[in-house]
């Protein structure tokens, strides 16, 4: 699939929680779950079937198919009753129940009756909602703010979503003015100042007075980052910032910048440049990732590693699977068992595991022989068979 829509996608696949600093872990024994402290010490008793940390001072549990939630002083905040269960955030939590979604906030209190088809992230304090093919909006008190009379929407962004009517796409500020026309044929939220739309069949890109930044002459596009934004024209890739000014459009495949330097793709083979268009890591990787505090994945063959912007091997490239650094630390696969590196090649966790999970507020999930359970990043397990 054509990846038009990739920065449509960023909105959801860049959205992470913030787990709470909190004592208690999900603990398993045998077959059950409960909570213990960072000694393993059991403080909630093992009678769930699973159970997750805390976020915002409250957990999921779950019972059979169904899960509610529980606080540190071992309260049920809620029946268990609901068939999904998000982590909280911002103060609320989806829910589905009886094919349709609500929200709850901290008191186990369902501020949004479960009513809905879709609730998506919240973003700016407010979430799109939608129900029988029309899209609105609600805040984080549960009032909705936009009336579902939308064809489509996406989130919020700078202040301003995009929204559909019939074949036509504008802006609307959160109190429901138009702020933007509904004229064009496409849009994508606002971000770095800028939004990309589109009119008969090609992308340009707007500011929030609605000018026209850069021309359409695009076929597909991406979101501003670090002052570019990737496009395509004529199946090749390449960036053009505000001013229209490009890196023209001459890879076959390329990722958004990142710390100055975007992967690029030539005859199956990546590299990167830096944003003056200049190559600076030569094409002869089979792989690129974007660069992170200072390191970027990449693969040769069929193995991985990391490198730094000046391509030197800081993870040697000999994993079957490597994870992205979370914390310090990242997942490793050597011959179908995984571990943990440090950033500077160390195995701090040995290979054992059956699979891994990123780091996260100290705890990564991982599977032993079949089944799930937690560590904390020195390495102890947090379930016991």
């Amino acid at each position: 699939m054509r990846p038009l829509l990739f920065g449509y996608l960023l909105l959801l696949s860049a959205y992470t929680y913030a787990q709470e600093n909190t004592d208690y872990v999900p603990y398993r024994q045998g077959d059950k779950w409960g909570f213990a402290d960072r000694n393993q010490k059991i403080v909630i008793s093992t009678e769930f079937d699973e159970t997750r940390p805390f976020y915002e001072g409250v957990a999921c549990v779950k019972k059979g198919s169904q899960y509610g939630y529980m606080d540190t002083k071992q309260a049920l905040k809620t029946d268990i009753k609901y068939y999904y269960a998000s982590p909280f955030r911002f103060g609320v939590a989806k829910v589905w129940f009886n094919g349709l979604y609500g929200l709850i906030n901290k008191e186990g209190k369902e501020i949004v009756v479960p009513q809905y088809d879709d609730i998506s992230f919240f973003n700016e304090g407010i979430a799109k909602v939608a129900n029988r093919g029309k899209h609105g909006f609600v805040n984080l008190q549960g009032m909705q703010v936009v009336p579902l009379q939308y064809d489509n929407a996406s989130a919020f962004q700078e202040g301003l979503a995009p929204v559909c009517v019939g074949k036509l796409w504008g802006f609307i500020d959160s109190t429901n003015r138009e702020v933007i026309r509904l004229k064009y044929d496409f849009a994508l939220s606002f971000r770095e100042g800028v939004a990309a739309v589109k009119r008969n069949t090609k992308w340009g890109f707007i500011n929030q007075q609605d000018e026209l930044l850069v021309n359409y002459r695009y076929d597909a596009v991406e979101s501003f980052f670090e002052g570019w934004a990737r496009v395509e024209r004529n199946d090749k890739w390449g960036f053009v910032n505000k001013k229209g000014e490009e890196i023209p459009p001459t890879f076959d495949a390329a990722i958004s910048f990142s710390e100055g330097m975007a992967a690029v793709s030539k005859n199956g083979k990546w590299g990167y440049i830096n944003q003056e268009g200049t190559l600076a890591l030569p094409i002869k990787f089979d792989w690129a990732g974007s660069f992170k505090n200072g390191l970027a994945k990449v693969k040769v063959g069929k193995d991985w590693g990391y490198i730094d912007k000046a391509g030197n091997e800081i993870i040697p490239i000999q994993y079957t699977t490597l994870g992205n650094f979370s914390e310090g630390l990242a997942y490793i696969e050597i011959s179908n068992k995984c571990g943990f590196t440090d950033r500077f090649g160390n195995i701090v966790i040995y290979v054992k595991y059956d699979s891994a999970n990123d780091f996260e507020n100290g705890l990564a999930k991982v599977t032993k022989d079949g089944k799930i359970g937690y560590i904390d990043k020195r390495g102890k397990e947090y379930f016991r068979d």
